[in-house]
Order: C-alpha cells, then structure tokens, then sequence
C-alpha cells in the first residue's frame, strides 16, 4: 500500500462511523460506546493507570471529547491535572469536542491520525490501535513516538474486545513487545478484561 495515505476503503470506513456518531445526542453513544455510563467508565478510566502525574494528555481519535472530558475529571480524583489535547479527522466531531471543552478548544485539531502532524509534543499520547490499518500499527506506532511524545513522555495503546461478541482486546502489550518496545505497564478494564492498556516511555 502506499504508506502516503491509508486505504481509501478504510477512510470510508473511518467517516461513516463518525456520521454514526454525529447522529447520536448521548455523549456516550455519540463516542460510540452503547454499553452506558457504569460500562463507560469500567472500561476507560484504567487508562489512568498509566497517568502517573499531571500533565497534557493527546487523544488521537478523539471524535466528541468526551472521554477527554471524563479523564480530565477522574484525574481529578486522583489527585492530578491533565490538560487534554485532541485530534480527530472529522470537523464535526471536533466542533462538538470544542463546545464541550471549551476551555481547551484550541488544543482540539482536525487531522488525520496517520499523517497528522503535531504542533507540539505531549506528556502523554493515548491512541487505538485500530486508529490505522493493522499492517499500519508498526509505522504508525513508530510516528506517534517521534512526533507526539515529549521527551520523558509515555503512548499508552489500547484496545476495546467485544462483550457482546465475545471477542478479546487485541494484544497491545504484545504487539509493542513484538515491536521492540520496554513496556513499561499495562491495565485492563470491564467485565473480563474487554479492554486493555500498555504504554510504553521514552527516556
């Protein structure tokens, strides 16, 4: 494939599931999650964990940002201020990012993830890792890391399975092993683990 662009097939995948979301008034279901609110929150705010002290966090696929707005609350929790930075490929999606955040409505940026550049790097980068194509994660990975991250930063890659379904999260601890990465934790969330975090440091 022409690593220039990703596959037109999966860009139209990409916009149908933001006009998807789009349609959606709840906050959850427009960040296309169905499961409600006990659910929503089983199953992200484990990726706290990887969230040791405060700083900016990069949601990329961020779409509504809402769950942006939900980890800058449960950080408070916590003890810590996370000031949250998004990028999402549909304008759409970020205008409603902005109205909800709009104390940090500078900091939400229409891009896409794979050629998206950053106008600053960013204590903490979360992504999916189905943000890209699968053959694509290891060069996207590699980007994210060079572009995104702050020196002493940490990309936290995660996955969401299928309870439904009964599918498992993919292995994101694995595929970072795989890649040569130092993982340097991992968390997983929900009812058997449906979802799962590993982050990896730049020294």
């Amino acid at each position: 494939m022409d690593h220039g662009a990703l596959p037109a097939e999966f860009t139209a995948m990409l916009d149908e599931l933001a006009r998807s979301y789009l349609a959606e008034t709840d906050p959850i279901r427009a960040s296309g999650f169905g499961g409600g609110p006990a659910r929503w929150r089983a199953e992200r705010e484990p990726l706290l964990h990887a969230v040791t002290a405060s700083g900016s966090l990069l949601d990329v696929g961020c779409a509504n940002g809402y769950l942006l707005d939900c980890l800058v609350s449960w950080a408070v929790e916590r003890g810590l201020e996370v000031t949250p930075h998004g990028v999402d490929r549909s304008e759409g999606l970020i205008e409603r990012a902005r109205a909800l955040l709009p104390d940090f409505a500078e900091n939400l940026h229409v891009g896409d993830a794979w050629t998206w550049i950053p106008p600053r790097q960013y204590d903490y980068v979360y992504s999916l890792y189905d943000c890209v194509p699968l053959e694509c994660l290891p060069e996207y990975v590699a980007r994210l890391m060079h572009r995104a991250v702050a020196d002493g930063g940490r990309l936290i890659l995660g996955a969401y399975g299928s309870l439904s379904g009964g599918l498992p999260p993919y292995d994101v601890r694995g595929f970072l092993e795989s890649e040569g990465y130092a993982v340097a934790g991992c968390s997983a969330g929900g009812s058997r683990g449906v979802s799962l975090f590993a982050w990896t440091d730049i020294a």
